[in-house]
């Protein structure tokens, strides 16, 4: 048996071997981390495959049934399906035999069971992929032969099976008889569907030498005089046709002499299923594995409860829009780049101005351009010639195209009236500035009164002219008018006092994807790149999830993760809402570019909440942008993972 020292090194028989963190295998695989196992005589490790530039699993074999082992490794190798771990290499390297196969992914379905026993319609799923996956691997011949709880996982909306070829040859038993391993098979799928359901295990006793005595065991099915209690005795309302199903065959179980024994009932096709393939035919249809209906307290929400808000990173509140975000094929990414801009103009209130006393808008530039580039939301910024100080009745207030920038004047008193009834509020040059009239009995009012009269009348026909010349051509920056702005974006245009609009339309999200910045094997696929497009695919029961860590600094693995999205062409992104199951946590938003692949400047940051809305300010455009995940958040089971249910742009 194999043992441990205090140096680390594996120790056999009383004699330190080479195997141990560091040791290379066969010049290729890089032992790692020591990883869990419950068997006996197996120890596993995390490995790098040199060869291949991936992570593999390394299962170390002792004991007197290592040339069974072996063999059944060999022959399980031959089978390929996805929902069976896959064996990749066996052999012996200087008297130390070796199991290659694929890093087990997932949790076990005692981990599922520990949260919360499984409901009939997602037991039915998890058991008939499981048989599925062994009725391939018996028309190979191969048959697993120890399932227990530990040898099924639950990976995202995938069941997988562990140990097949490997299990069977440790545990040492005889492979021989086709139709007695068959049926063990099939017994053992059927006490996988009755503990899912109970949380206790019917099947064959798992107190056996070649399980570690501190690995899981389940608590034993409960019996009466004759035998093991129904399934719908224990779990009132299970479906009839699984109570059937585990009646039939743990009676015919109990009439066998044991597990090897003569069948009573010979043929495969008597009233007891007795081979993966009629299990099969007993549970379909099962439809779909819910990772939210598998696994109860890893992933279940509690139901909405009314709240006075909801914890957002933005003073924006009122955009309650749908989420539609098909994901797609991304395309390659472009530079970086923010609108000229910088932010987001408002409109100053009537009759002040929001600048200081002698401020101006600077006069933008557009490299290339005849007119300023007009985005969908975003205004483009501020007209060559700065924006009025406010709003016109009808028409854009002329600027003359030798001033490109307008100083703003101090507000005059609010009493103060022009001869057309308006508030005067700071017009951008001298003729148009006005006081209040007073009546001193001076000849002098008699003739400024028709001086501004005049000046006054000129003003509204040069206003109107210019003003319904912007119903014409598009002029460019340096025409004399010199405030063309993107359409519908004027602040000079109706004369309201609100906010320009934003984008209140969701942007088409062409894909998602991963970056671990800190993660220097390229082996490493990331924080469970399957579930990956359940972040961007419109549907705010599914979501992209990390793996758990014991603390919120990823355990000291690495300092972050990000998961990136991508358009299809480079968008203008003013804000990004996000809905999520933690609150907690810290998550940043980055852009991403070549130049600077693991993301730039931060562009927005808060803290986890079920609804996140993170505002670019400035708005920021660019093909693939990253939420780089600095601290995760604490789950309601105690550990530490992010789950991310949509990802909404605008």
């Amino acid at each position: 048996m194999w043992g441990e020292d205090v140096n680390g090194k594996e120790v056999r028989g009383g004699q330190v071997t080479a195997a141990g963190p560091g040791t290379t295998l066969v010049g290729r695989y890089l032992l790692a981390e020591r990883l869990a196992s419950d068997l006996v005589d197996v120890t596993a490790w995390s490995a790098h495959d040199s060869v291949l530039n991936r992570t593999v699993r390394v299962s170390l074999v002792t004991g007197q049934h290592v040339t069974e082992a072996i063999d059944s490794a060999r022959r399980a190798a031959l089978v390929a399906d996805p929902r069976l771990t896959r064996v990749l290499d066996v052999g012996t390297d200087d008297g130390i035999a070796y199991v290659i196969t694929e890093p087990f992914a997932g949790i076990t379905l005692s981990e599922v069971v520990a949260g919360g026993i499984v409901d009939a319609q997602q037991a039915r799923v998890i058991v008939g992929e499981a048989a599925a996956a062994l009725e391939v691997a018996r028309r190979r011949g191969v048959h697993h032969l120890a399932l227990r709880p530990e040898a099924v996982r639950v990976d995202g909306n995938k069941v997988l099976v562990t140990g097949l070829g490997l299990d069977a040859g440790i545990s040492g038993q005889d492979q021989q008889d086709a139709d007695a391993t068959s049926h063990l098979d099939a017994v053992g799928l059927v006490a996988l569907l009755y503990y899912a359901m109970t949380a206790r295990w019917a099947g064959p006793s798992l107190d056996v030498p070649w399980i570690t005595p501190d690995s899981v065991h389940p608590l034993p099915a409960q019996r009466d005089a004759s035998g093991i209690l129904p399934l719908s005795a224990v779990v009132p309302g299970a479906p009839d046709d699984l109570s059937e199903l585990c009646a039939q065959v743990f009676a015919d179980t109990a009439a066998r002499p044991d597990a090897s024994g003569d069948d009573t009932s010979s043929d495969d096709d008597g009233p007891a299923p007795a081979t993966p393939a009629q299990i099969v035919s007993a549970l379909e249809p099962w439809g779909t594995l819910s990772v939210v209906a598998a696994l109860p307290t890893f992933v279940q929400r509690p139901a909405p409860q009314p709240t006075n808000g909801v914890s957002r990173q933005s003073i924006r509140s009122a955009f309650d829009v749908p989420l539609s975000t098909p994901p797609g094929t991304p395309p390659p990414a472009v530079p970086f780049h923010r609108p000229a801009t910088g932010r987001i103009h408002r409109v100053p209130l009537s009759g002040a101005s929001t600048l200081p006393d002698g401020a101006s808008y600077p006069a933008p530039t557009y490299a290339d351009s005849p007119a300023p580039p007009a985005y969908a939301a975003v205004p483009a910024g501020p007209p060559p010639g700065g924006y009025p100080t406010q709003p016109a009745p009808a028409v854009p207030h002329p600027v003359s195209a030798a001033q490109p920038t307008v100083a703003v004047p101090p507000p005059p008193p609010p009493a103060a009236q022009t001869s057309a009834g308006q508030t005067a509020a700071g017009p951008p040059s001298g003729p148009f500035a006005t006081t209040p009239a007073k009546k001193t009995g001076s000849k002098s009012t008699w003739i400024i009164m028709p001086i501004v009269l005049l000046l006054v009348i000129v003003a509204v026909v040069w206003g109107v002219k210019f003003g319904l010349s912007g119903f014409g051509d598009t002029s460019s920056p340096n025409d004399d008018n010199g405030i063309e702005q993107p359409s519908g974006s004027d602040p000079s245009e109706g004369g309201t006092d609100e906010e320009l609009p934003v984008n209140t339309d969701p942007l088409t999200i062409a894909s998602g994807g991963l970056l671990d910045p800190d993660v220097a094997d390229p082996g490493d696929v990331g924080e469970k790149p399957e579930a990956v497009p359940l972040a961007i695919d419109g549907d705010p029961s599914t979501f992209w999830f990390t793996y758990s860590y014991k603390d919120g600094g990823f355990g000291g693995l690495k300092s972050r993760t990000g998961y990136t999205f991508s358009f299809r062409e480079p968008e203008t992104v003013q804000r990004i809402v996000l809905s999520t199951n933690n609150t907690g946590g810290h998550v940043e938003v980055r852009a991403v570019t070549p130049a600077e692949p693991n993301g730039g400047e931060i562009l927005a940051s808060g803290t986890f909440s079920e609804t996140v809305e993170l505002e670019l300010d400035p708005a920021a455009k660019g093909t693939t942008f990253v939420l780089m995940i600095t601290e995760l958040p604490q789950a309601p089971d105690g550990a530490f993972r992010v789950e991310l249910n949509e990802i909404t742009a605008y």
